[in-house]
């Protein structure tokens, strides 16, 4: 178990944290500080995270699992059903 420090940017209106969490935290557990924290409101859908300009996240996975480095820059993304259309 390692601090990494990271930067996250809010899904609106463009504004960044630097935050520094243990990388032992799973994806989920970090969205769940950022609505407790109030830096995102808390959503029926949920949110899903990524590193800005590269790959999504695994929510069920440690930062250190997912290949999270001190710096990087995560973006929060609303997560939706745009696109599943069933029949």
């Amino acid at each position: 178990m390692a601090d990494v420090t990271v930067n996250f940017k809010h899904p609106t209106d463009g504004r960044v944290i630097s935050v520094t969490l243990d990388d032992s935290m799973t994806g989920q557990e970090v969205i769940g500080e950022l609505i407790a924290n109030e830096f995102v409101p808390a959503s029926s859908e949920g949110y899903n995270i990524a590193i800005k300009g590269g790959r999504q996240l695994t929510n069920g996975k440690t930062l250190l699992e997912n290949e999270v480095k001190d710096n990087d820059t995560i973006r929060v993304i609303p997560a939706t059903d745009a696109g599943n259309i069933t029949f």
